[in-house]
């Protein structure tokens, strides 16, 4: 099953990102202006989560989520496009997945990362369409400090990770191959986040919370094992694991800042400057760490970031290419879906189509997805217990 991917790290992972100002929307901020927020320079990470981020990603053209549950097991839920069926089967049995997974499609397969036993790194893989799940070892004991992030570039599969010592490492495998080639991005002392990972403009991007709340951004050419590093915001600035993406010639990431604010930093690749903008309306809103997603949307290219808000409330974010606007959005039923999210979140797009994974205050797993009219629709994907 031609599923194990990881091409060099070597992507030139020259930034891209939507030349984007933001501006928030008043209407979520008077939602949520009922809760408390965390003080200033308050990290998502001092949030009270019960739950794990759940994974998300489209595959065959269906919403796929996999999760790690409750007993560290590793489950995974498919549903098929234009239903609200979900259908759940077990990746890894009880006591094997010990971080939250990490999911993509590579060609006809799914393929998932996660941290297993004694801090390895384990991968697994399956054809669309099976149930049949295969498992190997990407590094061992010892070797896995956060939950990994994965991508595939073309006939491979890049992983990257925290590894000993805070330092930041960096995986790949040919499709076909279970030979994994390992690299160090950044040595020890650097890395104090689960890292994102994006394939952009021939090359990779890593994004990863530095030293004294800084945030570090590592980029690669394809075929290269040569890491370019640099600060996209100094010490004090950033206060969850980052998420990154890529859009049209712009690297995109977004992080908790100071006083639970939404920040978002952009950049033209093959440039060094980073701008950064702190999203209006988001201060004291921001309780995990969030999730970007950038796609098209009747012609717009458009970058939608989700994340949990105070009281779990689930709260998204859009902003199209080279505007100064950010229109929020609470996302649930209406009218107003507090005790949405008790996790962070994942998003992603499906033709079109903002989806995101959550569980819920009550410990089951949530599906939400966006119509034409930008309207949320909630679907329950597993119910407490199953997880």
């Amino acid at each position: 099953m031609d599923v194990k991917a990881v091409g060099s790290a070597r992507r030139a992972i020259a930034a891209r990102s939507w030349a984007a100002t933001l501006a928030g929307a008043s209407a979520i901020a008077m939602i949520l202006s009922i809760a408390v927020a965390v003080g200033p320079g308050g990290s998502a990470a001092q949030a009270v989560t019960e739950y794990g981020t759940p994974a998300i990603t489209v595959a065959d053209g269906n919403t796929v989520i996999a999760v790690q549950t409750s007993e560290d097991g590793l489950r995974f839920y498919w549903n098929q496009y234009g239903t609200n069926n979900w259908y759940g089967e077990q990746v890894a049995a009880n006591g094997t997945t010990f971080s939250p997974p990490t999911m993509v499609q590579d060609g006809n397969a799914v393929i998932i990362a996660a941290v297993g036993p004694k801090d390895s790194l384990d991968f697994y893989w399956a054809q669309n369409g099976t149930s049949d799940w295969n498992a190997e070892t990407i590094a061992g004991p010892w070797s896995t400090f956060s939950a990994p992030s994965m991508e595939v570039d073309g006939n491979t599969v890049d992983i990257a990770a925290e590894g000993p010592g805070n330092s930041l490492t960096f995986y790949w495998a040919f499709n076909g191959s279970a030979t994994w080639g390992p690299e160090t991005v950044a040595g020890p002392g650097t890395t104090y986040s689960a890292p994102a990972l994006a394939v952009n403009g021939g090359g990779i991007n890593i994004a990863a919370e530095g030293p004294s709340n800084s945030l570090d951004f590592y980029w690669a050419l394809n075929g290269s094992s040569t890491w370019g590093p640099e600060t996209i915001a100094g010490p004090g600035t950033t206060f969850s694991a980052p998420a990154i993406t890529g859009n049209q010639g712009y690297a995109n990431v977004v992080a908790e800042g100071p006083g639970n604010v939404l920040d978002f930093y952009w950049q033209v690749n093959g440039t060094t400057p980073w701008y950064p903008v702190a999203v209006p309306g988001t201060s004291g809103e921001v309780e995990s760490a969030p999730s970007i997603v950038a796609y098209n949307f009747e012609d717009i290219d458009w970058a939608g970031v989700a994340f949990q808000a105070p009281t779990d409330s689930l709260l998204n974010y859009m902003n199209a290419n080279g505007s100064s606007a950010w229109p929020a959005q609470v996302v649930g039923p209406s009218p107003f879906p507090i005790f949405t999210a008790a996790s962070p979140v994942s998003v992603t797009v499906n033709n079109g189509s903002e989806n995101i994974a959550a569980f819920g205050a009550d410990g089951q797993l949530y599906f939400y997805w966006a119509d034409s009219d930008l309207n949320w629709h909630q679907e329950l994907v597993a119910p407490a217990g199953a997880n």
